[in-house]
């Protein structure tokens, strides 16, 4: 991005390294290899929510891809400048970073020039969803590997084949890897049981959301754990958490059906008081 192009970014909602923008280069390794990776952030009232977890995100994303080091201080003085330049106060940025354009071939160029994407869109939670949400359980399996394992990678053709099993009754769906729960398509879950909120782990598959992070810093209830789908006969209570909607109780799965925890509202507004 770049500071220079900032009155010119006035009402734009796309912009590619500090230009508007509505296009990439054809040869841009994040189109033909998923060779980057992207967070989604929240925005209220003009202001970034837990930008400290989408910074981590982002350096360890880097780290894990092997990309140069990258410039977290500027890009959050570009995205600042970005969503001040927006009509609405609230809303949602996408920030997607790729290795940018390269030679063909799966060699990465030894000095890229990273492709830095900021869009922006309209967003309304629905309060309704604090009633609770329900999921459904998806064929289609998470694929282990440890590399990977955690980031929000460009490669998310699991989750776009996930998401046409889904009924559009449900929230989202439950996918797993070897018998195991992974998580949601789009969400990290949450089962209580005996005092305690687990939730899969990402050793070797998922994405480490910024919610489960907070959650795991913050709260000694919330711990890691290993199952399969016995858990939904054996917990008590069901959440899903993604930085869009914070928490989400879960009411119903299959033919499971659970109470909301009666401090779900509490800890959603826990989550957003500490997100500035």
């Amino acid at each position: 991005m770049n500071s220079a192009n900032s009155d010119a970014n006035t009402m734009a909602t796309n912009l590619l390294n500090g230009a508007p923008s509505e296009h990439i280069a054809i040869d841009d390794r994040g189109l033909l290899y998923g060779d980057g990776f992207f967070t989604t952030i929240r925005v209220r009232e003009n202001q970034i929510e837990h930008w400290p977890l989408h910074a981590e995100r982002i350096q360890l994303s880097a780290e894990k891809l092997k990309f140069p080091e990258l410039n977290i201080p500027r890009i959050e003085k570009e995205l600042r400048s970005f969503i001040n330049n927006q009509y609405e106060d609230s809303g949602v940025v996408r920030l997607t970073i790729t290795r940018g354009c390269g030679p063909r071939g799966y060699r990465a160029p030894s000095e890229p020039k990273f492709s830095i994407i900021a869009s922006w869109s309209s967003f309304v939670s629905s309060g309704e969803l604090q009633n609770g949400v329900e999921l459904s359980i998806c064929e289609t399996p998470y694929s282990k590997n440890s590399a990977l394992a955690g980031l929000k990678h460009l490669n998310r053709l699991e989750q776009v084949l996930a998401q046409e099993e889904i009924p559009e009754s449900c929230f989202d769906g439950i996918m797993l890897a070897d018998d195991l729960i992974v998580g949601g398509s789009k969400t990290n879950i949450y089962f209580y049981r005996e005092g305690l909120w687990l939730t899969p782990s990402m050793e070797v598959a998922g994405v480490n959301g910024t919610v489960r992070r907070w959650l795991l810093a913050n709260r000694r209830d919330v711990q890691v754990s290993v199952f399969g789908l016995e858990i939904l006969s054996l917990a008590s209570h069901c959440m899903v958490t993604n930085a869009l909607h914070g928490v989400v109780p879960v009411t119903k799965i299959g033919q499971h059906k659970y109470d909301v925890w009666p401090q779900t509202a509490e800890l959603n507004r826990a989550y957003c008081q500490d997100s500035i």
